[in-house]
């Protein structure tokens, strides 16, 4: 659903003085256009005389770079084109108070709105300094990060009910927010960072259209250390976040999922037990930020060492309850865990969120047809891709029926409907290889041999990680086992993510709200029942 704009925000942001239309185009600006009830987000820098208007278009999430095409503005109304790979959109719109409106046409025929709004480009490091914990005079909490899992360098805040909100810098300390989870393309609030004499951020003033603004202190929330530590030859470098007091604590260690993720990409799911007197250790995956290595084509053995020797750098700190030391992660770090488990074996517990139960190619395989068909493409399509995926495995396991991927593979190359990344023309190429290592192997052994408490959660509305058919394999593992201790729970309305959702889609993600509010009460709750209060503050 294509969110709208309130009559009284409209009206706020119409009379504010920083809205008043540009007659400049050029500059950075970031918005999205909507096709079959998503939006595609990005951003655009214009530049140039109007008769040859130029420059260049980043998706948010996806390729960058991108040239545009046929560019020209005159009297406010602006065109230009963008090409890349399948996609062919133009672009025709008029500049107003609110940015840049209009309408997006495909070249296959479709049609959707598009809006910008006037972006002031900050760098990873300037937005840095914004990042941080806020709090009001009613005991209202508001985290501030850079949380990747919504886009690379996109500025984040989560109120502790949960609520997430991507902001937009319109100028030094100035950002705006959407009405969702990260959806540029209409202006929800107002967000402002006031400094001190000395230029440190000390709080922040968020206006939601007509409602009264309201302002929140920065404030000392919890203790920061930077620490690195050796997993074989890699060093892995990262952030432990500590109460601030000087007694001993259990701690969490943050395991990650697929991609190039940092030590504050789980944050969200683990940084309010600070509060509850739990360390928490994030680190920069291998080869992601200040750590060394290379996560690409790294087999789960090497994440799992990974995690096992942030356990056991924990257990050598005066500050660290060396028995109330556990792992929390997410999605691929289910079958990251159980293997980290198997070298550390006084690890104490395993939180394990999405995480699946069954091996890579059933999940990789149910993401794919689940994904294709909510969002509405061709079945005979989903066949074609699915069928070139399945063949695609059994030549990583068997080196056979190589033809018969070629010819499925340029079939569907010269549709542009798969990425040809994800589909090596090389016989001999490593992904083979690492497919081999990787993708066939029942996670299920590894569960079995848990002997810690384990928590696993599912969301109800995942696409990638199906919540039933992965508890179910849990569960049979745990049992299989013998582990006495474990909590196996689906949150309904949850997405991959965790975010509260409606179809659990990836396209539906920035118009999303919050994660959903009893994921906090469930990992707080199952915690406090292994840790008394005695135990998390000593």
């Amino acid at each position: 659903m294509r969110p709208a704009l309130s009559t009284a925000a409209l009206a706020l942001i119409l009379m504010s003085p920083s809205f008043c239309a540009d007659k400049e185009i050029n500059g950075d600006w970031i918005g999205g256009y909507e096709r079959n009830g998503n939006w595609i987000l990005f951003r655009t820098h214009f530049e140039g005389p109007p008769d040859q208007l130029g420059g260049n278009l980043d998706f948010l999430n996806g390729s960058s770079g991108i040239s545009l095409l046929e560019g020209s503005v005159a009297d406010g109304s602006i065109h230009f084109r963008v090409t890349s790979g399948p996609r062919d959109v133009t672009f025709d719109g008029k500049q107003d108070s609110t940015g840049i409106r209009g309408t997006a046409r495909g070249k296959a025929g479709w049609t959707g709105p598009f809006q910008l709004t006037r972006n002031f480009r900050l760098n990873r490091r300037e937005l840095q300094e914004y990042t941080g914990v806020y709090q009001t005079d009613e005991n209202r909490t508001i985290f501030v990060d850079l949380w990747d899992g919504l886009g690379s360098d996109e500025l984040v805040t989560i109120s502790q009910a949960g609520e997430v909100r991507t902001i937009y810098s319109t100028d030094r300390d100035k950002f705006f927010a959407g009405p969702t989870v990260a959806l540029p393309t209409s202006v929800e609030s107002r967000i402002s960072f006031q400094r001190d004499r000395s230029g440190s951020i000390i709080s922040m003033t968020w206006g939601r259209g007509a409602d009264p603004s309201w302002t929140a202190k920065r404030t000392k929330f919890e203790n920061q250390e930077e620490v690195r530590f050796r997993s074989r030859d890699v060093e892995l470098a990262g952030t432990l976040r500590s109460p601030l007091d000087n007694k001993k604590h259990p701690a969490i260690i943050l395991v990650h999922g697929s991609g190039p993720e940092n030590r504050d990409w789980l944050l969200p799911y683990a940084r309010f037990l600070v509060r509850q007197g739990f360390a928490v250790l994030g680190y920069d995956k291998r080869g992601v930020g200040a750590s060394s290595g290379a996560w690409k084509l790294a087999p789960f053995e090497d994440f799992a060492g990974d995690a096992a020797a942030a356990f056991e750098y924990l257990k050598t700190r005066a500050d660290i309850d060396p028995k109330g030391i556990g792992l929390l992660g997410i999605s691929q770090a289910g079958w990251v865990m159980p293997l980290a488990a198997e070298r550390a074996k006084d690890i104490a517990f395993l939180i394990s969120v999405s995480g699946p139960g069954i091996p890579v190619a059933q999940t990789n395989l149910d993401e794919l047809s689940n994904e294709m068909r909510m969002v509405g493409t061709d079945p005979g399509l989903i066949a074609e891709i699915v069928k070139l995926t399945e063949v695609s495995y059994r030549f990583a396991q068997t080196r056979d029926n190589w033809e018969e991927y070629l010819t499925l593979r340029q079939a569907l190359m010269k549709r542009g409907a798969v990425p040809e990344s994800n589909f090596p023309a090389d016989p001999n190429d490593p992904t083979w290889n690492y497919m081999r290592q990787v993708y066939f192997r029942d996670p299920g052994e590894a569960i079995r041999n848990l002997r810690m408490p384990v928590l696993a959660i599912f969301g109800g509305l995942d696409n990638n990680v199906l919540p039933e058919k992965n508890r179910a394999a849990w569960e049979a593992a745990l049992r299989d086992g013998k582990n006495m201790d474990y909590s196996l729970l689906v949150l309904p309305k949850a997405n991959h993510l965790i975010l509260e959702a409606r179809a659990g889609t990836s396209a539906e993600i920035p118009t999303l709200q919050r994660f959903v509010p009893e994921y906090f009460s469930i990992v707080s709750g199952w915690l406090a029942t292994r840790f008394t209060s005695d135990d998390a503050t000593r």
